[in-house]
């Protein structure tokens, strides 16, 4: 039965009741009775209507509905008579709410929402991993993914990419720096998602020779053409060669990320002719299973090809082997354990802030104790009195959460576009359905947890001590009890946030005084990259002459060339044999980082010469060139001795070692990782066609930067220049996720400390007001006012003192969840648990004792004439 159908009815009922009522009425005249008399009459032959009503309502079955529409109508009256106890409660559990809200819609969006592919669950990436030493990223070389397309029997299709960064100009605009990714025709099988617009490249298209086409994606739609949707077809020049568009990708298809546009590779499975070494290892390869087939049965068939490649190709491939993962775990694999501990952290926080309202509601609840008793007194049962109790609960939650997802819904879109790497890709977090329905699926939870304490406490009412005027106690000492219990809780989980912050905030610390083997200050990184296919010659002119003209800038201290900086994620490992060492047949001695320099590079970064000399001219023209080596390679591989005059063996030539350099963090991997083994070589007689620019200066780096992009555009109008980043921001982003986890962390911890300062705060206050004629009494008797104030002092501070006691055990066994998050601190860190107790100790003890001293200053004679 609709609800506008009981009204009817009821109105119906009410004018049924009306005219008996009158008719009773007119028959008593009829006897001879007047008015009034005949109304009384009436009234008593009629009986009571209200029973009338309650008895009729039973019969039709609306009456727990019209209950329960009187407990929501009383609730609301009481929330509008206690505005400021309203507001206290609902903005607690907002904060509550909002954090959790917050974090679950980040996990939500990133490690559990379907992805925006078909049957994503079927797609793998597959990685090619160093069996033993560091790897490259997982990145594959060309004829390994040919041999996996030729031999597995798990995959329909698979599909490679290559990050290939270009020049692309339309039609008579400038040249436009691009991040493109070079592909195979059956990529678009793999991730099998349909073009916005136009087609995608087909197999016809990815093969040698075919003419070049062009997919924007949909930000590179945007930022290269406005948006156009007549680009289809459109000539375009990329790297000085013709492409045509063909078509533009949805908004939501971001493989890999932040790509402007993808081409047709055009390999062929005989590309690389013989040669299968390290120099060819960068395809990301991703892999669709063929029906039925598990992750693990295609791991398994890896294997096999795997093996069977280390005994064919035992040269290049015998160090190597395949590994793969699902889509999801490749893309969030890496925060995955950060958001993980981050939504714990918000749920405490949300737990916290649970236990500060039941806190609460239970003061409130005694305070409502004659209330409760009057009513059980004129009728009402327990389970009624119960009920309505948990409704005024319920309304509370409901407009806390409510009032929090409001506020989440804010931070969501600030977290959107403010989080560091692929979370602030946009459309990656933003709220939905499910995400909202969750959110008020805990507020009712969160309602009934903290509104089952008081109502267990009013079951204990005693109605002839509870309707005395005097008596202010509910429930005896127990309700006092359970308040310590409660503070106890929450100064345990307040500890176990601040702890878990502070690990956070040291590790955070640690990560940033390391030595970084390079001076960040002032450096300034620009990109630039010619094409693929320039001559060597042509390319050592272009460099040579832009450095030049970086060099002669005004603001300009030093200039030096690297194919990629610290703090890049970009992965190029040589494997070398060395004259000092045995060697193995196919197995060389020495895997590290290469790195290709030229100009004033290590005066430019920063980073000391500390044996030997640095590259000079004729290096970086010499056909057999030296190396520079740094020192994890000379610690690893050369613990004794000088490794001048050495030479690192390669393809059946000698390069002599000519020099020793710092080591660089963030060339080996991420910063938090030690330095490994990097070789440094001439750029200009390494090839290298693409190369940053590291330019230290006298001024503010962001200065000089168009003056920059002019000398470029000067030395070659038809090259671009790419990203133009001051080393500060490069370092910021390569720390931004700890960042985030300790600012989060701490961000919880404070307002965890927070709620438990006003949760104690709010226990010894009530309990000074309860015990108001004890005071008195024991003051009459001779208890000085330092008695009294360490009387509450000490009923506040030993369940604080459990709470502590408990929480340091709980932070022991819960902080090894961050062991994975923590860079030179230990989980169980001694002098940061012993910091995080002082500090939290020290605003409870100023929250208990204020008002314990003004309980110690009332006047005796005051306080045994309160009733």
């Amino acid at each position: 039965m609709h609800w506008w159908q009981i009204r009817k009815r009821g109105a119906d009922l009410e004018r049924e009741l009306r005219y008996d009522l009158e008719l009773e009425e007119e028959e008593q005249r009829e006897k001879g009775l007047s008015a009034e008399e005949a109304r009384y009459a009436a009234r008593r032959a009629f009986g009571n209507p209200t029973l009338i009503r309650e008895q009729t309502h039973e019969a039709w079955g609306t009456a727990q509905f019209e209950r329960f529409w009187q407990d929501v109508h009383y609730a609301l009256r009481q929330m509008r008579r206690s505005p400021g106890f309203t507001l206290v409660v609902v903005l607690t559990m907002a904060l509550g709410i909002a954090a959790t809200t917050t974090m679950f819609t980040v996990v939500y969006s990133t490690l559990l929402r379907s992805l925006p592919y078909p049957q994503s669950e079927r797609i793998v990436a597959i990685h090619d991993t160093r069996i033993a030493g560091l790897s490259a990223g997982g990145l594959m070389t060309g004829p390994r993914f040919y041999d996996i397309e030729a031999r597995n029997r798990s995959f329909s299709s698979l599909a490679f990419f290559y990050f290939d960064e270009s020049t692309l100009i339309a039609g008579k605009k400038l040249p436009i720096y691009v991040k493109a990714a070079g592909a195979n025709a059956g990529f678009w099988d793999v991730f099998d998602t349909a073009p916005m617009l136009g087609r995608v490249f087909n197999a016809k298209d990815d093969v040698p020779h075919a003419p070049r086409t062009v997919v924007l994606s949909y930000p590179g739609w945007q930022r290269l053409f406005g948006g156009d949707p007549n680009v289809i077809g459109e000539q375009v020049k990329l790297d000085q060669q013709t492409a045509t568009i063909v078509g533009v990708m949805p908004r939501d298809f971001s493989v890999p990320e932040s790509v402007d546009l993808w081409h047709a590779a055009q390999f062929i499975p005989n590309n690389w002719g013989n040669y299968r070494g390290d120099g060819l290892r960068d395809t990301t390869v991703f892999g669709r299973l063929r029906l039925g087939v598990t992750p693990a049965q295609a791991q398994g068939d890896l294997d096999r090809i795997g093996e069977q490649l280390r005994r064919e190709y035992p040269s290049s491939d015998g160090a190597w082997r395949f590994t793969s993962e699902t889509l999801r775990e490749d893309r969030y694999g890496q925060v995955q354990s950060a958001l993980v501990v981050l939504l714990i952290a918000s749920a405490l926080l949300l737990l916290i802030a649970c236990i500060n309202v039941a806190n609460l509601l239970l003061s409130r609840a005694t305070a409502r104790q004659r209330e409760v008793a009057l009513r059980r007194a004129l009728g009402a049962s327990g389970r009624r009195v119960a009920f309505q109790l948990l409704v005024e609960s319920m309304l509370l939650a409901l407009a806390g959460g409510g009032t929090g997802i409001l506020l989440a819904f804010v931070l969501t879109r600030t977290a959107a576009t403010s989080l560091p790497g692929i979370l602030g890709r946009p459309g990656t977090i933003h709220m939905d359905g499910i995400v909202i329905g969750v959110a008020l699926l805990i507020s009712l939870a969160t309602g009934i947890v903290f509104g089952v304490v008081p109502v267990l406490e009013t079951r204990k009412v005693q109605l002839h001590s509870a309707l005395k005027q005097g008596d202010t106690r509910l429930g005896g000492s127990s309700g006092n009890w359970l308040r310590s219990v409660l503070v106890g809780v929450q100064v345990g989980l307040s500890l176990v946030l601040l702890v878990g912050a502070s690990l956070l905030a040291e590790s955070l610390w640690n990560l940033m005084k390391q030595p970084l083997g390079f001076e960040p200050e002032h450096l300034l990184t620009v990109r630039v990259v010619l094409p693929w296919n320039t001559r060597p010659a042509a390319v050592r002119n272009f460099y040579n002459d832009v450095q030049q003209r970086i060099e002669n800038l005004p603001g300009v201290e030093a200039a030096g060339q690297i194919s990629s900086p610290p703090m890049t994620d970009f992965h190029v490992r040589g494997s070398f044999d060395a004259d000092w060492l045995p060697q193995v047949a196919n197995q060389p001695a020495i895997s590290a980082e290469n790195r290709n320099i030229a100009g004033n590079l290590l005066v430019a970064i920063g980073t000391p010469l500390l044996a030997g000399r640095a590259f000079a001219a004729a290096d970086q023209v010499s056909t057999v060139p030296p190396v520079l080596v740094n020192e994890a390679l000379v610690r690893e591989f050369f613990p004794k001795g000088n490794p001048i005059g050495h030479h690192l063996l390669l393809d059946g030539q000698a390069h002599e070692i000519v020099g020793v350099v710092a080591d660089v963090r963030g060339v080996s991997g991420a910063i938090a990782a030690e330095p490994g083994p990097a070789v440094y070589w001439p750029a200009n007689a390494n090839g290298g066609w693409h190369r940053y620019f590291l330019v230290r200066t006298k001024v503010p780096p962001e200065q000089v930067a168009k003056s920059i992009r002019e000398q470029v555009y000067q030395s070659d109008p038809r090259q671009s220049v790419g990203e133009i980043e001051t080393m500060d921001q490069l370092l910021g982003d390569a720390v931004a996720q700890p960042r985030l986890n300790s600012a989060v962390v701490a961000s919880f911890a404070g307002i965890a400390l927070l709620l438990a300062c006003v949760g104690i705060y709010g226990v010894v206050s009530y309990l000074a007001a309860q015990r108001t004629k004890e005071i008195g009494v024991r003051m009459a008797l001779g208890a000085t006012r330092g008695d009294i104030t360490r009387l509450f002092v000490r009923r506040a501070m030993v369940p604080a003192a459990i709470g502590l006691a408990t929480g340091t055990v709980v932070s022991l066994a819960a902080n090894r969840l961050l062991r994975s998050q923590l860079y030179g601190v230990q989980p169980d860190d001694l002098r940061l648990y012993l910091a995080s107790l002082l500090v939290l100790l020290v605003p409870l003890l100023v929250a208990t004792l204020r008002p314990a001293i003004r309980a110690g200053k009332t006047e005796p004679m005051e306080a045994l004439r309160t009733e």
